[in-house]
């Protein structure tokens, strides 16, 4: 089943449960909370004329018991010696005119039968009379007490004393009234039920939809979520634990889409890195073919007498270059293959320190091809890298500069704000060569060839050693004068 029904089926149950159990709360229990506040009422009452009757006089028990009945439908017999009086508001179900209350008065004695009129102020007017009768015949008193046998009634009983006699009063009220609000009650049941039971529906509804709203809205967008749809978000902007949940699961999705971002940024280099490798071993195998090959064919020339090669004095050396080349070769192909595996604390140190010791041997041979240098560390700064790795890069970067400068020509190095600059003149290289310089075993022309002993691989060292570490680089022509700068930026 889903949310939806299943919340409103569980509101409606509730809702429905409470209508019948409060229902029947009021059926049940409204008759004696009822009786029990009309019981504490009747108490009272008797209390306060009970203490009136000791303070007053015989004449004035009829007033007295007139302004207590005035304040609800209450019977009162008071007993003064020998004496009794009734005031009857209500009797057998029956209720009297409210303008007219009969009092009885029950004398002592046994020769009178007579039955008189008096007359007092009435409970209901201020200014009529109340009509009343005097009995004096004993035997009516069980009479009187028999008025309430017919119906349920409730009472309370004081004693008092008046003028050094004795006194006892009673009060009494019929519950018929609630006997009918009972069955007024039961008569509306039904209707309060089904009253109870529409509001329930409605409300039931109303709850359930508000409940399943959010939900249901997180749940189509987190449907498009799976799809990866970037535009899904979970538009709720409510305080509550739902607008949380919306929060979260936005937050959520934005980590999933970065990771895939990254891992997808991992992949291409990775493949990058993959093809760069393929490529480098394509390249490799190329290059150590050639002399290889040279190598074999001279080896076989040789072994076979033929022609020239007979002279083993002239060819012997010649296969022992090709062989040195080879190794040498062989040496910075396993060096450069080994640099992803390298792994180096970084130190700190300045820039003056670390280049001046690698570029003293470099000073030493361009000073003997007559090539001039400067070198300027006023504005030198301090750099974290590993310096094992980057001794490698500069390495190459001042071999380079120191091997193809012109004769004659000028060698600079200096720092620059956060970069170090190295300057050669020479012969600019075309920009459509520039692009592929930083490939392995790559020379633009003629001057960058074996028999200058180039290897092509010392830029694609640099530019492997560079992109591993973080650093910025470029490397582009000079115009005046004319050469090559190679730029770090740390």
């Amino acid at each position: 089943m889903k949310f939806f029904p299943k919340t409103f089926l569980y509101t409606l149950t509730l809702l429905v449960l409470i209508a019948l159990l409060a229902n029947g709360l009021v059926y049940a229990l409204m008759p004696k909370a009822y009786t029990r506040q009309k019981q504490r009422n009747l108490s009272a009452q008797a209390d306060k004329l009970a203490q009136k009757l000791e303070n007053g006089k015989q004449e004035d028990i009829v007033s007295l018991m007139g302004d207590v009945a005035a304040q609800g439908q209450t019977n009162i017999i008071v007993r003064v010696g020998e004496e009794k009086y009734a005031l009857i508001v209500w009797s057998g179900g029956e209720k009297r005119d409210s303008s007219v209350t009969t009092y009885v008065t029950i004398t002592k004695g046994t020769d009178s039968e007579n039955v008189c009129s008096v007359s007092a102020p009435g409970p209901d007017s201020d200014s009529g009379n109340v009509s009343g009768m005097v009995i004096t015949d004993r035997s009516a008193e069980p009479a009187l007490d028999g008025l309430y046998s017919s119906v349920h009634t409730i009472g309370a009983t004081r004693n008092f004393t008046m003028d050094g006699r004795d006194g006892s009063l009673l009060l009494t009220m019929t519950l018929a009234p609630v006997e009918e609000a009972v069955n007024v009650i039961v008569t509306l049941i039904p209707i309060s039920i089904i009253l109870c039971l529409v509001i329930a529906v409605i409300f039931s509804l109303l709850y359930a939809r508000a409940i399943t709203r959010p939900i249901k809205m997180i749940s189509e967008e987190t449907r498009q979520m799976t799809a990866l749809d970037r535009d899904a978000k979970c538009r709720i902007s409510s305080k509550d634990e739902f607008g949380e949940l919306a929060d979260n699961v936005n937050g959520l999705y934005e980590n999933l889409l970065c990771t895939i971002d990254f891992l997808e940024a991992e992949l291409k280099k990775v493949a990058a890195a993959e093809k760069s490798k393929s490529d480098f071993l394509r390249a490799a195998s190329h290059e150590l073919k050639t002399p290889v090959t040279a190598v074999s064919v001279i080896m076989d020339n040789m072994i076979l007498g033929v022609g020239r090669y007979k002279n083993y004095g002239e060819w012997l050396p010649k296969c022992r270059a090709l062989v040195d080349s080879l190794s040498a070769k062989l040496h910075e192909i396993l060096e450069v293959s080994s640099f992803e595996e390298i792994t180096e604390p970084y130190a700190t140190q300045s820039v003056e320190e670390l280049c001046s010791e690698i570029l003293e041997p470099y000073i030493i041979i361009a000073r003997a091809k007559g090539l001039s240098i400067f070198a300027d560390w006023s504005a030198s700064f301090t750099i974290t890298a590993p310096p094992r790795l980057l001794e490698k890069a500069l390495s190459n970067i001042f071999s380079n500069a120191v091997q193809y400068t012109a004769p004659g020509g000028k060698l600079s190095v200096y720092c620059r704000g956060r970069s170090l600059v190295v300057e050669n003149e020479c012969a600019p290289i075309p920009e459509d060569q520039l692009k592929r310089l930083f490939e392995p075993f790559f020379r633009p022309d003629a001057s960058r060839s074996r028999e200058t002993g180039g290897n092509g691989l010392g830029l694609f060292i640099v530019e492997t050693i560079l992109s591993r570490v973080g650093l910025d680089y470029r490397f582009e022509p000079m115009s005046s004068p004319d050469g090559m700068r190679f730029t770090i930026t740390f």
